[in-house]
């Protein structure tokens, strides 16, 4: 029985319908589908993101308690020690004493309390640099070479080529994070010289440090290394910066962005 034009024209609209359908739904699948990748790889960096912060949290934390463990072994075996031998000479006076024995206790204690304002002023000098506070980052970073290079192990330069004034709100954030630089090569690489210099590009500050030492060995992460190099990291994300290992035959190259 041969089918109406009517039947056909229907037939037509029914499969065409049944094909929008179709074609509806997979659309609507696919929107789905895709919104659940897109909501798990959000995820995913969310994670990423919450564990490299709590990470920097961890690693100031650890950079703060080992620096009042420091702090607190100074006073302890330094301060303390000379404390307790001036109590003792102090105890040793009496109005039997002979003048020349009473002149050599004052002498003796005398030596003591000098020595103990000079630690102490060493211990303030960690905690807050007084060039840093006084006269700005970069005398206090040529003062930093000058001590190295008065220590007569290793060779230190700074060149500063800024032409813009640093914000002083992260003047101390930048001179730790060059202090840590200096405390890594001293520690770890067995270099025999360093050099660092500062420029601008635009509203940037670059820091441009290298040693000739061993190197790390391939490794261009970071938070990869021990503490120290850590707690760079965590200062560079409270100054919005970046850091970038660059490739040497010999030794270390690190270059440090930082908006300002």
């Amino acid at each position: 029985m041969v089918e109406s034009e009517q039947e056909i024209t229907l037939k037509i609209i029914i499969i065409g319908m049944v094909v929008i359908f179709l074609l509806s739904l997979s659309v609507i699948i696919f929107f789905i589908l895709y919104q659940r990748r897109l909501l798990a790889q959000q995820q995913k960096h969310q994670k990423i993101e919450s564990d490299y912060q709590k990470e920097l949290l961890k690693t100031s934390i650890l950079s703060q308690e080992e620096e009042r463990t420091r702090i607190a072994k100074e006073l302890h075996d330094d301060v303390g020690a000379m404390l307790t031998t001036t109590k003792l000479y102090f105890g040793q006076i009496t109005p039997e004493l002979p003048p020349d024995e009473l002149k050599d206790i004052a002498k003796k204690t005398s030596g003591f309390l000098d020595d103990m304002i000079h630690s102490v002023r060493s211990i303030s000098q960690d905690l807050r640099p007084v060039v840093l506070e006084k006269l700005g980052l970069i005398e206090a970073i040529q003062s930093l070479v000058q001590t190295i290079n008065e220590s007569g192990k290793i060779s230190a330069g700074f060149q500063n080529n800024t032409v813009k004034t640093i914000i002083k709100t992260k003047e101390l954030n930048i001179y730790r994070i060059v202090q840590e630089l200096v405390t890594n090569t001293l520690k770890h690489a067995e270099a025999t010289t360093i050099r660092i210099q500062l420029k601008n590009d635009k509203n940037v500050l670059i820091i441009l440090y290298e040693d000739d030492g061993k190197g790390l060995k391939g490794e261009n992460m970071l938070h990869k290394k021990g503490l120290g190099l850590k707690n760079i990291e965590s200062r560079l994300s409270v100054l919005s910066g970046t850091s970038q290992f660059i490739n040497k035959s010999k030794g270390m190259k690190v270059k440090v962005e930082i908006p300002i």
